[in-house]
């Protein structure tokens, strides 16, 4: 029997530790259970939101007028280097898994928060390295409530994007083949990656990671790539903090929200900050980076019952 709680605080369930409340809320752990509440949501006449981890929302102040619906739908199969995965399954959990059983594809994106699906939504990476790379099929549910598997072609990825930002079909299972490699070099390499983002996140810090998005450096007209330096691109995108930095946004801040002194694409919660006071400092800087160079920038948290930045 599924417990819907009323009123339910958002900043329980997000990173930042920021937002209103959510009308209605519920955990579901099966997919018969994400059948029922979304049947709920309609019998209702109610909107509904499905979360992974909340490490990458950004909830308005007021809250949601909705059924928030997060996903624990766990599990990890293996069979002959190919993993099977439930979107619920935090990420960590299939990089420590992949690693342990000498799987290599997935390592470097150790130390990313949130789970399997929220990562595949948004294709997530890290130093070259994408969830979406070693990808071969994903199980969706879609808006008639049919199941259907969709291949790693249809999923329409590209830099921190994926076919379901606009189809809003919900990601179930995701399957992965995988390259053998030894779990201890495996292990040293996300060793690695890990010690880098350390520096840059700091265990319990109230940041989503990266605000906006890195640009693809081949999207842009010469006469922009040309003001910018040749350090600034990495992996063949333009560094946001790069952008950011060069209009001063370090170091600054707005109601208990700081932009990092050491990085100008993370926005902190130092504890009191609010979503207004997170969104006006994020509009502020894209708005000077528009002004500067002309190159709009695009949030890769995703804005819930907020306007658009631009």
């Amino acid at each position: 029997m599924l417990k819907f709680r009323k009123n339910y605080p958002m900043s329980n369930v997000t990173t930042l530790q920021i937002g209103g409340s959510a009308e209605k809320f519920v955990a579901v752990k099966s997919e018969e259970e994400l059948q029922e509440a979304i049947d709920y949501a309609k019998q209702n006449k109610m909107d509904y939101l499905l979360i992974g981890g909340g490490s990458n929302l950004l909830v308005n102040d007021h809250g949601i007028d909705c059924l928030v619906i997060k996903n624990e739908i766990t599990g990890i199969q293996e069979r002959n280097g190919t993993l099977i995965v439930k979107s619920g399954t935090l990420l960590q959990n299939i990089v420590d898994y992949s690693i342990s059983h000498g799987l290599s594809g997935l390592q470097k994106l150790t130390g990313i928060p949130g789970t399997v699906g929220g990562a595949v939504y948004g294709n997530a990476g890290a130093y070259g390295q994408t969830i979406s790379d070693y990808i071969t099929s994903i199980v969706i549910l879609n808006s008639a409530k049919d199941l259907k598997t969709l291949s790693k072609d249809q999923c329409g990825f590209n830099y921190r994007n994926s076919i379901f930002k606009q189809t809003k079909d919900h990601i179930l299972e995701v399957t992965f083949q995988l390259e053998n490699g030894d779990p201890k070099t495996l292990q040293q390499e996300a060793d690695d990656v890990l010690s880098k983002r350390l520096v840059k996140y700091p265990k319990g810090i109230k940041c989503p990671g990266s605000f906006f998005k890195n640009i693809v450096a081949e999207t842009l007209p010469k006469e922009i790539l040309d003001k910018i330096p040749k350090e600034a691109i990495v992996y063949g995108k333009l560094s946001a903090g790069f952008l950011l930095e060069s209009v001063g946004a370090k170091g600054q801040t707005l109601d208990g929200i700081y932009i990092a002194d050491y990085h100008a694409n993370l926005f902190v919660n130092q504890g009191s900050g609010t979503a207004k006071a997170f969104y006006d400092l994020a509009k502020t800087y894209a708005q000077k980076v528009k002004q500067k160079f002309g190159i709009t920038l695009e949030p890769e948290v995703q804005l819930i019952n907020l306007p658009p930045l631009t």
